[in-house]
């Protein structure tokens, strides 16, 4: 089953969203501030992060910055106001989506992909990247 976390201010729009989210298959867990979201990330996996703000009051590194480091492998979704301008939204983050949030845009950002391509897997640095060794038709031969 698919785990999703969410950070939403407003009791309406957060039940909301939540259902949504539940209607796509998704278990929700809600968390109440940017600090203990980030602190839950620490604990568990989720395969999506949606966050109503990409603002951090008690820290001075990107919030966003820090959900892609703690949840690499999940989908962040930046839920903005209709009059935001997402100036502080991480390259790395995985959609934006203006308020008010409907199932269709949900569906687009965590199923289907932005693109219509399907989800991309996630950026990772080269080091970072599970690869093995190389096959050994694609290996040169040994001279005998």
């Amino acid at each position: 089953m698919k785990s999703a976390l969410l950070l939403e201010y407003d009791d309406a729009k957060r039940g909301q969203t939540e259902s949504m989210l539940k209607s796509l298959g998704y278990l929700v867990a809600s968390a109440a501030t940017p600090q203990s979201l980030l602190q839950t990330l620490q604990a568990v996996r989720f395969d999506a992060v949606l966050t109503c703000t990409d603002f951090n009051a008690d820290d001075r590194r990107s919030f966003t910055g820090e959900v892609a480091r703690l949840a690499p492998g999940a989908a962040i979704v930046l839920m903005l106001d209709g009059d935001a301008s997402g100036a502080g939204h991480h390259h790395r983050a995985g959609a934006m989506l203006f308020k008010p949030v409907t199932l269709n845009g949900l569906r687009r950002v965590l199923d289907v992909g932005v693109d219509g391509l399907g989800r991309h897997p996630p950026w990772m640095a080269p080091d970072q990247e599970r690869r093995g060794p190389t096959q050994r038709r694609v290996r040169p031969r040994q001279a005998a």
